[in-house]
């Protein structure tokens, strides 16, 4: 086997390999630390996922209420989860009152 000098030989201990090994690009390992901080959540589609150019306005309209979704979640702005339908109408009735009283 030939070898040239950009290669590199990694020891890995075998207990990381029981429990699991993931090897990332260092710019895709700071933007999923970034992403679990929860720093300035923004929904982005890949650029490997290619859309026709009739549909690019909708892909980025969705991306943006993904972004506002999840900004939604981390600030507790939600209501749920309920164990059944009567349970998510008592509440959704409760907050369409509180809404019309303020």
């Amino acid at each position: 086997m030939w070898y040239d000098g950009g290669m590199v030989t990694l020891s890995i201990p075998q207990g990381l390999i029981k429990e699991g090994f993931v090897v990332l690009p260092r710019r895709e390992y700071e933007d999923l630390l970034h992403a679990k901080r929860g720093d300035d959540i923004v929904v982005k589609r890949d650029k490997s996922f290619k859309v026709p150019k009739k549909h690019e306005k909708f892909y980025n309209g969705l991306d943006g209420e993904l972004t506002e979704s999840l900004r939604e979640i981390k600030a507790g702005n939600f209501v749920g989860p309920f164990d059944n339908v009567k349970d998510l109408l008592i509440s959704l009735h409760l907050k369409n009152e509180n809404h019309l009283r303020s």
